[in-house]
């Protein structure tokens, strides 16, 4: 309808700018498959992800080059190289001419990922490959805005997934048993997931074990944090939450 409100946030930036920040923050998802951002960045970001989700299920020339279209490369630099190119014209034919970065050598890491992992982790799954979960201000000290976890659903940092194994192990050894909700999430959890009631039984094994060697009060006061990188003072668990050492 001409002069309609427009159904997406604008998020204070030119169209060309919000493309740019959309097209970073998936590029970021889809390498660590667990970002913090501000809570309307996340909502955002996250159409954006699921598109180019069911673009990798279809696997098609087409659809290749559209995700393609999406992604930044990947810029990791392994090397201290700096590319020039004012000088590297004139050294061109030099045999002492340094390689180019990684990044030059590998741009789009993330569509392979994209069309072969990702797109076998959600090939039966209709829908909802993303979650956003909110969180406390990232930015505590100035404007406290909303922040939230962007993460992709059945991956190796499934907030939920890992948070259910935890309440499992607390309801297990209570008198009252399982309770009915949480067997609901323990369904929603497994249901898509490849081998999901066996991986779910293995993180309950090994919370339960965690929670014997460090005792019940230490275990139930830990504080959780999901981080792509470990910080001083915190333990980094394989699935990339970190719990705060005591």
């Amino acid at each position: 309808m001409a002069g309609g409100a427009a159904k997406y946030r604008h998020l204070s930036r030119s169209s060309s700018h919000r493309q740019a920040l959309l097209r970073n923050l998936v590029t970021s998802l889809f390498q660590h498959e667990s970002i913090k951002t501000t809570w309307p960045k996340a909502k955002e970001a996250q159409r954006l992800a699921e598109k180019i989700i069911t673009l990798g299920k279809k696997n098609t020339s087409a659809t290749r080059r559209r995700a393609q279209e999406i992604f930044y490369p990947n810029r990791i630099q392994t090397d201290k190289h700096i590319h020039n190119k004012t000088t590297s014209q004139k050294v061109k034919n030099s045999p002492l001419t340094p390689p180019p970065p990684s990044w030059l050598q590998h741009p789009l890491t993330h569509l392979d990922t994209l069309f072969t992992t990702l797109r076998a982790r959600y090939l039966h799954r209709p829908g909802g490959y993303t979650r956003v979960l909110r969180i406390e201000p990232l930015n505590k000290h100035h404007d406290q805005g909303p922040s939230a976890i962007l993460e992709l659903v059945d991956g190796p940092k499934d907030m939920r997934f890992h948070m259910t194994a935890k309440t499992l192990v607390r309801e297990r050894a209570s008198e009252e048993g399982v309770r009915e909700i949480t067997a609901r999430n323990v369904a929603k959890v497994t249901r898509y997931r490849e081998n999901g009631e066996e991986e779910l039984e293995r993180e309950v094994q090994r919370m339960e074990k965690e929670k014997d060697e460090g005792g019940d009060e230490a275990w139930e006061s830990a504080k959780w944090k999901v981080d792509e990188r470990p910080r001083e003072g915190w333990k980094l668990i394989r699935y990339g939450v970190m719990r705060q050492k005591t």
